[in-house]
């Protein structure tokens, strides 16, 4: 059961999107997990968010005008939790407990 997240290529992304309805569609219309806390507004026609999303997902994403950033193979990040390394930060700024 566990195998299945390795086999069908899944990945951390950042998916940005043009309007802020287009990112809550993500949710509402396409049921796609992403995680709303990261949803913010970056500039005044782009807004982003933070997801699990498989390849298929992703193609059909980028076929549909969103712009997708795959931040971490989805497998390698569990394997490393697995074996206690740290947590991923999905945020490029968040220094925090770093000198």
């Amino acid at each position: 059961m566990g195998e299945g997240l390795s086999h069908m290529g899944y990945y951390i992304v950042r998916i940005h999107a043009s309007t802020w309805d287009l990112l809550r569609d993500l949710q509402r219309l396409h049921d796609l997990d992403v995680f709303s806390k990261t949803a913010k507004q970056l500039d005044d026609c782009l807004f982003e968010i933070h997801g699990l999303l498989s390849d298929e997902q992703i193609e059909n994403l980028s076929k549909k005008g969103y712009q997708i950033e795959i931040i971490a193979n989805a497998a390698e990040v569990a394997k490393g939790r697995k074996k206690g390394v740290p947590c991923l930060s999905l945020s490029p700024g968040d220094q925090s407990g770093q000198e």
